[in-house]
Order: C-alpha cells, then sequence, then structure tokens
C-alpha cells in the first residue's frame, strides 16, 4: 500500500507496529462494531501511538473520555477504540494502513458535528484532524487546514478584510461543512462553500497524498464539493478563493404568534428572491410543554442599511402588521458573523465554549442537551393547507412533557447559491427555495420515554410535510431515517459519485451506514 512519506522516526516504528500486531496472533481481532482486546493488541496500539508525530488516545487513558465525545451529547455513550489528534499526512496515512491491515473501522472527524454521529463509533478508531487548524491568507485566496473552526477561519480572514461563505456555527468544522455543500448566511450573495473551493489536499484509503483541483484528479475534486465529508478521503487542508468582507447590517423581527400565518406566507415569497446581498432565515419555535409566543424573522445584509429598511418595510407591509419587536445594526464582518451565531461579545476562546449548543444558560454556563433533526428542501413556496400543518406542528409541542425544545428553521437560497448546474458540483439542490430543518431537543437525562415522544415529534413533523416538499434532503444534516438517501442527497449526482468511489476508496474504507 502506497503511504505518505513519513520522519525517519515514524519509518523506524513501522516495524515495531507490525511486530506488535505478530506477537498478537494468538488474539482474535474483531471487525466491524468491536475491536480487539488483549495484551498483544495493547502492544500493537502503542507501538502506533509512538509512530505518530500527533496524539493516540485510548481507553483508560486520562484524557480519553474527553476526547471520545461529539458535539452532541446523546452520543457521549459510544466508545471508539482509539482517538488519533494526527499531527499531518504521514500520521493519517499510518493509522489508515493500521486500520486496513487489522480491519479495524474508521471514522474522520473534524469538529464533531455530525447529527448521526458518524465522526465516531464503536470501536472505531477516530482519525482527528482538528490539529490542522492553520489559516493563511494571500491575495483573495486563502489556505485553510481542515481541523479549523467556522470562528478561526472568519477571524482569520477578517484581518486580511476577507471571507468565505460559511455557516453560523462558530465550532462546526470547515471541512465537514464544505465536503457536504456549504448552506451558509452568505450564500446568497456568495455561494456556498464548496462554490468558492478551488482545491484540496486529502489522503485517500490507499495512504496516498493528492492535491486536487479542477485539472488533478478532477473527479475527485468535484466529489468533495458535495459528496459529504468522510467518503473519500481525509482532507487535510483546503483552498479556497476569498471574498470581500464588508461591514453589514444584522437583522431581527418578530411577531406574535396570531400573525405567524402571514408572516410565513410573505416570508417565503420574499426571501428566495430579495436582493442577493439579503439572506433571511425564519424561526418557529416552542418550548416542551408549551405553546410559542412568537414569530421570528432574522438575518443580515451585505448592502446598503436603507435599502435593507426599504426591503423589511416591504414585508411587515405584506404581512399587514408591524413587527413587534424589530433590532436593526451594523457591525464588522466578524462581529456579524459572532451575532449570526449567538456568541455576540464573546473573545475567540469563549465562543469555541460556548458554540450553538441547544440548552439553557445557567450561571454562564450552558446546561447540554441532546438533540435530533432532519430536513427538507423546499423548491416551491408552502400553499395555505401546508402553512397550516406546519404551524399545527409547532402547537403540538405543548402536548410534551421533560423538558426540551422543537424548531422549524427556513433558511432561504436563490441567488448566487443557485446559479451553477445540478452537476456542477456534487451539491445538486440548485433549484431549492429554502431550506427547512426540524429539530428537537431534549434533557441529557432525560428518560427513554421522554426521548421518544419527542423524536415522534419530529418524526411526525417530518412525515406531515413531506407532500409539500420537494423530497431532497441536505447532506451535511444527515438522517439516519431516510430510506432513499442516496436520491435524497445527491439526485441523478449518485451514479457518478459512486463511480469516484469505486476509483479512491475500492474497498470501502471509508464507510458508515450512509456512505457512497
Amino acid at each position: 500500500m502506497a503511504r505518505a512519506t513519513g520522519t525517519t522516526r515514524r519509518g523506524l516504528l513501522r516495524g515495531g507496529v507490525a511486530a506488535g500486531i505478530a506477537a498478537a496472533a494468538g488474539g482474535t481481532w474483531m471487525t466491524g462494531r468491536s475491536a480487539y482486546a488483549g495484551d498483544g493488541a495493547d502492544a500493537a496500539w502503542k507501538a502506533l501511538g509512538k509512530g505518530l508525530d500527533g496524539t493516540l488516545l485510548r481507553p483508560g487513558d486520562r484524557d480519553f473520555t474527553a476526547a471520545r465525545k461529539l458535539f452532541n451529547p446523546r452520543f457521549d455513550a459510544v466508545r471508539p477504540a482509539a482517538v488519533a489528534y494526527c499531527a499531518g499526512a504521514g500520521d493519517i496515512a499510518e493509522c489508515l494502513s493500521f486500520a486496513r491491515r487489522h480491519e479495524i473501522p474508521v471514522a474522520v472527524r473534524s469538529g464533531g458535528h455530525s447529527y448521526a454521529g458518524w465522526s465516531s463509533g464503536k470501536g472505531r478508531l477516530i482519525i482527528d484532524v482538528q490539529k490542522s487548524a492553520s489559516v493563511k491568507a494571500s491575495g483573495r485566496s486563502a489556505t485553510v487546514g481542515a481541523g479549523a473552526k467556522l470562528i478561526d477561519v472568519y477571524a482569520g480572514l477578517a484581518a486580511h478584510k476577507r471571507t468565505i461563505p460559511a455557516g453560523s456555527c462558530p465550532t462546526v468544522g470547515v471541512s465537514g461543512l464544505t465536503l457536504g455543500g456549504g448552506i451558509g448566511v452568505v450564500a446568497r450573495a456568495y455561494g456556498l462553500t464548496c462554490d468558492s473551493l478551488t482545491g484540496a489536499t486529502l489522503v485517500t484509503a490507499d495512504g496516498k497524498r493528492r492535491e486536487v483541483d479542477a485539472d488533478h484528479d478532477g473527479d475527485l475534486f468535484w466529489a468533495l464539493r458535495g459528496g459529504g465529508g468522510g467518503n473519500f478521503g481525509v482532507v487535510t487542508s483546503m483552498e479556497f478563493r476569498t471574498h470581500v468582507a464588508p461591514t453589514c447590517q444584522t437583522f431581527f423581527l418578530s411577531w406574535p404568534w396570531s400573525r405567524a400565518a402571514a408572516v410565513l406566507r410573505e416570508w417565503q415569497r420574499w426571501a428566495p428572491v430579495a436582493p442577493e446581498e439579503i439572506w433571511a432565515n425564519l424561526h418557529l419555535s416552542a418550548p416542551a410543554g408549551g405553546r410559542p409566543g412568537s414569530v421570528r424573522v432574522g438575518g443580515l445584509s451585505l448592502g446598503a442599511r436603507r435599502e435593507l429598511e426599504n426591503q423589511l418595510d416591504r414585508l411587515a407591509g405584506r404581512v399587514g402588521a408591524a413587527a413587534s419587536d424589530v433590532s436593526l445594526r451594523r457591525h464588522s464582518y466578524l462581529d456579524a458573523m459572532k451575532v449570526m451565531g449567538g456568541v455576540s461579545g464573546w473573545t475567540l476562546a469563549q465562543a469555541h465554549q460556548r458554540g450553538t449548543l441547544p440548552g439553557r444558560t445557567k450561571r454562564g454556563k450552558v446546561a447540554r442537551e441532546s438533540y435530533a433533526a432532519r430536513s427538507d428542501f423546499y423548491t416551491r413556496s408552502l400553499p395555505p393547507a401546508g402553512i397550516r400543518a406546519l404551524l399545527e406542528r409547532v402547537e403540538r409541542l405543548s402536548g410534551l412533557r421533560g423538558g426540551g425544545a422543537g424548531s422549524v428553521a427556513l433558511d432561504a437560497l436563490g441567488g448566487v447559491a443557485n446559479r451553477p448546474r445540478p452537476d456542477a458540483t456534487a451539491f445538486v439542490h440548485r433549484d431549492a427555495r429554502f431550506l427547512a430543518q426540524y429539530i428537537v431537543s431534549w434533557p441529557d437525562a432525560a428518560d427513554p420515554e421522554t426521548v421518544a415522544r419527542h423524536r415522534g415529534w419530529l418524526d411526525a413533523t417530518h412525515a406531515a410535510m413531506r407532500q409539500w416538499a420537494s423530497g431532497f434532503a441536505y447532506q451535511n444534516y444527515p438522517d439516519p431515517a431516510l430510506r432513499d438517501w442516496r436520491h435524497a442527497y445527491y439526485g441523478r449526482n449518485a451514479e457518478r459519485l459512486a463511480k469516484v468511489k469505486s476509483v479512491y476508496d475500492p474497498e470501502r474504507v471509508f464507510t458508515f451506514p450512509q456512505a457512497i
């Protein structure tokens, strides 16, 4: 198997790994969901760790418990075989060689935000890339390490008055977002995150370090722009075309719930066709056991304040009522991204700690809550019956007990995000007007019955809206309950993606329940 070139130290230790495995020949290496346990295997794992420039943590190590946890606490009980904090391509190649040789399943992790928990897994070797987190800008381009979090990307590029289009959650990893397309708060003005990707460096299943772009491994580069994370290799860095990071306006408006139908009707007519510099979402929510109090519209504009005010006045006029609460403020680009990520006024360190965890703030701390989500793309506006159905589902949250909350978030598309052909990149959803995310959270200590009721609300909401949705879902919100997920995520691009997979990962080293 081809490997990336390692250091002399690593080269000497490769023989130690092989010797450790040979010594363990009397044991049994388990595939799939379990990992070998025994004295010989321990020696082999230790040899692997010594051969890495980064750090390998295993059960029993002091920092392993913290290392194995993902963003969503519902996966806290998952026990991987090991977590490898890889220092570079050589470490990644070494881990892949080890995993292939002994049939140990791997998981690739950047920010650890996978909705389905597929950046971990029982008995898996987690290949974590967060040590590769540099952000370097030069002119109109930038090189970004695959482990960089969005808040650090925004901050690093803002120093050069540049940016890339990306999401709002500050602790999301840039690589996972990009590989799944990358819907974000300036998508209507600058396109998706993957649309600004001009090249990538990755380690494929055979251990080779590849630098890909439109002219080198072009099919693989095409697949990396929307084909989903963890499918084709372990990305170590990305090259982006950057955009101007101007001062901008954030806005938030709310109406009483009695106006929710009118707000939803007019938002969906306005937001997907508004001037491209304006992005808007609509948020419907209620606590479990409570009733919704308001409907909220928020967003930002890269354009002039007066034009934004005119647009919002038109929206309110069509709704037929002025908003009961209005906030419109001017910010630097970085500060605007903090506002949209819910960490306004926080330092970068605090933003990393805070993230956008579902939960309640208590004395400055966030009480973690588990959550689950489903999604739909909509290519047409909801008719009156669809609006009534969606609002009814939010109102039904009053019947839940046990804490937590439910919500529906609609994110506007259109503009630059919809200009590429559906087959120009692996991201096929170029005709969507907006994306709906249905989400429910519950306390971390909730009993199984409470969790089942909350998830039942989520599934019923998704089912209730299917007749009006497009049948497509966002691959960056992986949904284990989707039956026809290949079509839902990739549409007509699924066949080409499968061909790319067969070329670069014929033995399916990178696999999980919805792997291509």
